[in-house]
């Protein structure tokens, strides 16, 4: 077959695979505003003070989407590190795709076409699986860590052996090389080649810092609505902003329905009963959900359009053999 040929089926492939998960991602959406009761963020919102729950919902959700965007500083470290020097345009394509994921049922379905946008910048499928289990470990990590500020809020002093989980972050942080050598030994143990790729120091840690900082940010969107809806600012801040991470990364542990949907708002329960009623703290744990998803579809999607028209306008190179495009080097990498 002609390479004209080989293009034209190339590019067909291209467009069926994105069709695919535009349909997934919308059938996500669909089935996240569906099996949601709204009823009572509803009522509670008619109970308060229509300016006051507007201001705060727009608050809200500039607060999460700047923690989102922490969250982008994080895995573009990995990236670079562990993937290929491209262009943040480049790299910030595959993320949207990958962050979007999360809303498509089974998640899977994204894997074809992150897998053709990393073959586009010579990434190959386990380099960058590789950036994502390592970007997800991250995120794990980190939400935990922050999470366990919520413990002496809900336990008192009993509390402070909580402070043993935070030990595996605080090594990998001091002694990032550490996890270099253990990738290295358990490929030994597995009898396979070692890594291609190595994680720097300097990139490890700022993925580590950027992600806790999102954690932080992140969170204090939901202390904003539960203040709003009369929660005691002082008790409940660290249930809060801590608590969020920790339900966020239980959410995470769930890959069957779309982003941890009724996960991440049982564990916020847990919390948020100890400082306001329950029937308050449902509505509230609601809203957050809602802000979450405003957020991160803005962000998502905008994100994934603007690295989308970025990448063609700077990193992309038809290659005539293959249909696929190679990036070449643009002033944003590092």
């Amino acid at each position: 077959m002609s390479a004209p040929g080989r293009f034209g089926w190339w590019r067909l492939l291209n467009q069926v695979l994105v069709v695919v998960f535009v349909v997934g991602l919308a059938i996500g959406l669909v089935l996240f505003v569906r099996d949601q009761d709204w009823a009572p963020v509803r009522a509670l919102a008619a109970q308060l003070d229509p300016v006051q729950v507007g201001a705060a919902l727009v608050v809200a959700v500039l607060i999460n989407a700047s923690g989102l965007l922490l969250g982008l500083v994080s895995w573009r470290a990995l990236f670079v590190d562990l993937g290929a020097p491209v262009g943040r345009w480049t790299a910030y394509r595959i993320f949207f795709v990958g962050f979007l994921a999360k809303f498509v049922p089974g998640r899977f379905i994204a894997l074809p076409v992150l897998l053709r946008l990393g073959k586009q910048i010579n990434v190959g499928p386990v380099r960058l699986a590789g950036v994502f289990v390592l970007s997800w470990a991250v995120v794990a990590l980190t939400g935990m860590t922050v999470g366990l500020a919520a413990g002496p809020a809900l336990l008192g002093g009993s509390a402070a052996w909580m402070l043993l989980a935070t030990v595996p972050l605080v090594i990998l942080f001091a002694r990032p090389h550490l996890l270099d050598r253990g990738l290295t030994a358990a490929s030994r143990l597995l009898r396979r080649p070692p890594p291609q790729v190595s994680a720097s120091s300097t990139g490890l840690r700022r993925a580590i810092t950027s992600q806790s900082l999102s954690w932080v940010v992140s969170g204090h969107h939901l202390w904003l609505l539960a203040v709003t809806a009369g929660a005691p600012p002082v008790r409940s801040y660290l249930i809060c902003v801590a608590g969020f991470a920790a339900a966020t990364v239980a959410g995470l542990l769930v890959m069957v329905v779309p982003d941890g949907l009724g996960v991440r708002e049982a564990v916020l329960m847990v919390g948020l009963a100890t400082v306001m009623p329950v029937s308050i703290a449902t509505p509230v744990v609601l809203a957050s959900r809602l802000v979450c998803a405003l957020s991160e579809v803005a962000i998502g999607a905008g994100g994934l359009a603007l690295a989308q028209y970025m990448h063609r306008r700077h990193g992309a190179v038809p290659d005539s053999a293959t249909g696929a495009t190679r990036s070449v080097p643009d002033p944003s990498v590092t």
